[in-house]
């Protein structure tokens, strides 16, 4: 209850503190792949609520708000040893109206159940903000659909 308080409360006040932008330069690829890294930071893992990858200064273009909605996501399926590991292949426009893409992306894991390394391919589905004032306070955009599995950066495990 208390966790969840300050989290809220945090959230609230998060905003406010740390001015965001959007950078016109920022293309749709460059802001998935912001949202793959908060995505590998554990953002879905509640432990890694206060985690230092998912410091709010490491992400100037995007709002970190941790998102525990999924309980399927309350463990990791796979390990990522380096974000150089990442490769998005294609960016999709998905709805010219919402401003909605989806990025499909491939990266080299580490499989938690069996120990084996393997390249996957998964998605990310996410919007863009397209005023000054939402770049203010929520960065670029937001994420609509989690990727399928919880991949996490190996130096961003939980303890």
């Amino acid at each position: 209850m208390k966790k969840s308080l300050s989290l809220i409360i945090g959230i609230l006040f998060s905003a406010n503190a740390f001015a965001l932008s959007c950078p016109s330069s920022k293309t749709p690829k460059d802001v998935a792949m912001d949202m793959i890294r908060a995505e590998l930071g554990g953002i879905v893992l509640e432990e890694n609520a206060e985690s230092d990858c998912l410091d709010q200064k490491k992400f100037p273009h995007l709002l970190i708000q941790s998102d525990f909605s999924n309980d399927e996501a309350t463990k990791v399926d796979a390990v990522v040893k380096h974000l150089e590991d990442v490769k998005i292949i294609k960016v999709e426009l998905t709805s010219k109206e919402t401003h909605s893409y989806k990025a499909i992306f491939e990266v080299k894991i580490k499989d938690e159940k069996t120990g084996i390394y393997a390249t996957t391919t998964d998605k990310i589905r996410f919007f863009l903000y397209t005023d000054k004032e939402n770049h203010k306070v929520f960065g670029c955009g937001g994420v609509t659909e989690h990727p399928s599995k919880v991949m996490v950066l190996k130096s961003c495990l939980p303890k």
